[in-house]
């Protein structure tokens, strides 16, 4: 009788270490003292109104604005390390096995012996992602919104780009099957948004999911392209 391995396990390590990252990440900020739990959440979770307010003034709510660039950079990558209780980290990472497995895959197919390539092509999806992810919850959130948590942004991404890998290389966006799975997702997101507080008891970014799609499919049309000019 042949027993199945867990999907982490049988994940490539790569993406394995990458969801337990993820899973060490969140057991790190909670063993911390509260001070230091508080510092995490306030420097990296996703403030908009943070962003919004004057640099060297405070927000609607009290909160002050970012001193420079670099520090209203950081949670923009952070906030994707950052997840509010295990099952939002268990779920992410369970997505993020599920996702990055064939991506990368299919990604050691294309730069053959050449693994760190492969795997910097993955985590560079998932960062570019993230990263739009979370420029467009700050904007969808003027002049401020609720501190945002959570790698499902640059999940999002991972997402659009197995939808995209269907339509193969030679495909651009705008095809029928990808708009339309498109039109479901923002669909899909919008009404959770709608649930989620009744259902899961806390709100769902919703806006940061849909600008991880679609920031996760414009790197991958990006990242096909050049796949197809290797294969030339």
């Amino acid at each position: 009788m042949s027993t199945r391995q867990p999907p982490i396990i049988n994940a490539p390590w790569p993406v394995a270490a990458f969801a337990l990252v993820l899973v060490g990440a969140h057991l790190t900020r909670i063993l911390l003292p509260d001070s230091l739990q508080n510092a995490v959440f306030f420097y990296g979770a996703l403030f908009p109104e943070r962003f919004w307010a004057p640099a060297d003034g405070v927000s609607l709510d009290g909160l002050p604005g970012y001193a420079n660039g670099l520090e209203a950079f950081l949670p923009l990558v952070a906030s994707g390390f950052i997840h509010g209780d295990w099952m939002h980290v268990i779920l992410n990472a369970a997505f993020l096995v599920a996702l990055a497995k064939p991506l990368l895959e299919i990604f050691r197919r294309i730069w053959p012996g050449r693994e760190p390539a492969a795997s910097g092509v993955l985590l560079g999806l998932f960062l570019v992602s993230q990263i739009i992810s979370s420029l467009v919850y700050v904007a969808a959130n003027y002049p401020q919104g609720q501190a945002a948590v959570g790698a499902s942004g640059g999940i999002s991404g991972l997402l659009a780009a197995v939808l995209l890998l269907r339509e193969g290389p030679h495909r651009w966006l705008f095809t029928r099957n990808f708009a339309v799975v498109s039109a479901l997702f923002v669909v899909a997101n919008a009404l959770f948004a709608f649930i989620g507080p009744s259902l899961l008891g806390s709100g769902i970014a919703w806006q940061a999911h849909v600008g991880g799609y679609f920031g996760g499919a414009l790197c991958m049309r990006a990242i096909l392209s050049v796949m197809q000019a290797r294969q030339a």
